[in-house]
């Protein structure tokens, strides 16, 4: 089925978090998933793959054993937002894998969730007990990458409904689900462009963005605050509107090489030369309705995945994340 993403504007009210909870816990099973990234684009490719970790086999009348989890896949694709769905049935122990392209054929590139849905009421249930993960490759650039899903615990008493204040979406608020963290980390980037050798090489980085308001008729300003490795702060801002892959230094200058070589560089700790380094902090600043009808969202949630490659040859890793929880909570739309 294909559904525009579209969610109600009273939603996106939502309730700040009245005491510090954990956000999401990385790479322990949960009941959503989120892979941030998935490209069937042509010459490419992205192998999906869902685990159901509890091994509990006892007999249950009603889905005949009790380990027995519906997983509701939701493909959005990047262009234009559609919503693709899938349902899967994972029996205790059971493992999940699936090319994209085939089990969605609508979309060449966007970003995936999963949801732990009941067997038996059809709604999303505490299930804390998915974890997933991905294998992406390029053909035009070479890439061939691994990363883990996302996860997101219930915080509901296990086997319980886990959309407890029954709006339909999935609230990852620290109340239904874990909270999403509040700032986001590049833990360490080259900077972008050729780069001295020997050997001689070039950097091209890769940025993946997706906003958690829920809503694709916002327009997200995520700040940056980029630090090469004498400690030097340098800004940027970029903008997307839900979903967004980009190079990094299409974001800015600041990320390259040149203009990072012009700034005292300290290279010395580098070793093998590979041209300058540095992090980023990123921080949502404001969410702006670009079609006018709702108020604009200070501090709004997102995550990210970051594909940094040399001379085509790429690594990736998921945005590492803050302590702190957003005080917003992250939506995700849970259409069927």
């Amino acid at each position: 089925m294909i559904r525009s993403l579209k969610t109600l504007g009273a939603a996106l009210a939502l309730a700040t978090i009245l005491s510090p909870l954990a956000a999401a816990a990385g790479r322990t099973p949960g009941s959503v998933l989120i892979f941030p990234l998935y490209d069937s684009n042509v010459g490419s490719g992205t192998v999906v793959s869902v685990t159901n970790t509890k091994k509990d086999t006892t007999y249950n009348p009603n889905t005949n054993l009790n380990g027995v989890v519906d997983v509701h896949f939701i493909y959005i694709d990047g262009d234009d937002w559609n919503e693709f769905n899938r349902f899967e049935r994972l029996t205790p122990n059971d493992t999940f894998t699936v090319l994209a392209d085939k089990h969605d054929p609508n979309s060449d590139e966007g970003f995936l969730y999963c949801i732990a849905i009941s067997p038996v009421t059809f709604e999303p249930v505490s299930f804390n007990w998915l974890i997933g993960d991905e294998i992406v490759a390029d053909g035009g650039g070479n890439w061939l990458f691994g990363v883990e899903a996302i996860a997101f615990k219930s915080l509901a008493a296990e086997g319980d409904a886990a959309d407890t204040n029954a709006n339909g979406l999935v609230d990852l608020d620290g109340v239904e689900y874990e909270a999403v963290a509040d700032e986001m980390y590049i833990s360490s980037f080259f900077g972008q462009g050729p780069i001295a050798g020997p050997p001689s090489a070039s950097v091209e980085s890769t940025l993946v963005l997706l906003s958690l308001i829920g809503d694709s008729d916002y327009r997200t300003t995520i700040d940056f605050a980029v630090y090469n490795n004498n400690e030097q702060e340098f800004s940027a801002t970029h903008q997307i509107r839900c979903w967004d892959k980009v190079l990094l230094d299409d974001i800015d200058s600041v990320f390259t090489n040149t203009f990072l070589m012009s700034t005292n560089w300290d290279q010395t700790a580098n070793g093998w030369n590979v041209g300058t380094t540095g992090w980023a902090r990123l921080d949502g600043q404001i969410a702006v309705d670009i079609v006018g009808n709702e108020a604009a969202l200070d501090n709004p949630p997102f995550v990210g995945l970051f594909i940094q490659a040399l001379d085509g040859f790429a690594a990736a890793h998921l945005l590492h994340e803050s302590d702190a929880s957003n005080e917003r909570g992250g939506v995700l739309d849970m259409l069927q």
